[in-house]
């Protein structure tokens, strides 16, 4: 090991220890007071129910919501997911070993405009809450997961071993649930809340999909893992670098579908009714690279 792999892995060691996660860099103080500074003078005042749910993200990591969609729009999405998930010319496979165990939608709002809907007001409630008003949307992705065979299960594909992501304390997902009965034993994204992954973390977590001791016995104890298992339509805040999380398995022959939306801050309010207006082509989701 080099002197930058020795110093790297000192530096996760001891986020895991002070933080509770296994982020360094982005575990700066400076995101924490940012966020701290934009709740104390909010730029837009957000309702209760979204003051709530903003509570709940930061206690937890995460906070799971009915967004009350007009009937039909999920039925809308899904169609717009079915149309293109299987086209290679709108779509790219991106698994570690397998490529074609995920697979996202390229630009998937400019194909299926009715993502749009999903950021409703009880969504942007929240976000306002959260961020004081002062946030922008970084990335929407789309993608499909696939069954993994047991022998490939130890092995990284899609988020299939538990990790915390190495963003910016101050960035936020939205989840969007638009496949039907998703169960915890039927591939179900899943996560540790912050309490929860705090002790993993200090107790014997290493690194994506390595553990020991406690943190061994306890990464997929039921009574600590939290299966994202609402019904289509249902969405899920979730602080994924705070949290431990990975992706459930589909059982064989069938996949599971998803739509995220990725926030971080920004220096000015929202002030506009289309929050993807501007959006930015997402230069991950691209051949050669991998979820």
């Amino acid at each position: 090991m080099g002197d930058d792999g020795f110093l790297r892995m000192v530096a996760l060691e001891a986020a895991r220890v002070y933080w509770g996660n296994d982020a360094w860099s982005e575990n700066n103080r400076g995101q924490r007071q940012l966020l701290a500074r934009s709740r104390s003078r909010p730029a837009l005042l957000a309702d209760q129910a979204g003051r709530l749910l903003a509570a709940a993200a930061e206690r937890e990591g995460f906070a799971v919501l009915d967004p009350g969609y007009r009937p039909g729009l999920i039925g809308e999405v899904r169609a717009g997911y079915e149309e293109l998930i299987d086209d290679p010319t709108v779509t790219v496979d991106m698994g570690g070993r397998i490529k074609d165990a995920v697979r996202y939608v390229m630009d998937p709002v400019g194909r299926v405009p009715v993502l749009r809907e999903l950021l409703n007001a009880p969504v942007l409630g929240a976000l306002d809450a959260y961020y004081g008003g002062r946030w922008r949307v970084q990335h929407v992705r789309m993608w499909r997961i696939s069954h993994l065979p047991e022998r490939e299960r130890a092995f990284h594909h899609y988020g299939n071993l538990w990790h915390c992501d190495q963003h910016p304390v101050s960035t936020l997902k939205f989840f969007v649930q638009i496949s039907q009965g998703v169960t915890a034993e039927g591939g179900a994204f899943r996560l540790h809340p912050v309490p929860s992954t705090r002790r993993l973390m200090r107790t014997g977590f290493l690194g994506q999909g390595w553990a020991k001791g406690p943190a061994r016995r306890h990464l997929d104890d039921p009574d600590r893992v939290v299966p994202f298992t609402a019904p289509a339509g249902h969405g899920a805040f979730v602080n994924t670098t705070r949290c431990l999380h990975r992706a459930g398995i589909p059982p064989e022959g069938t996949t599971r579908g998803m739509v995220q939306f990725t926030f971080v801050p920004s220096p000015d309010p929202r002030r506009t009714d289309d929050p993807l207006a501007d959006l930015p082509a997402d230069p991950n989701v691209a051949p050669g690279r991998t979820a």
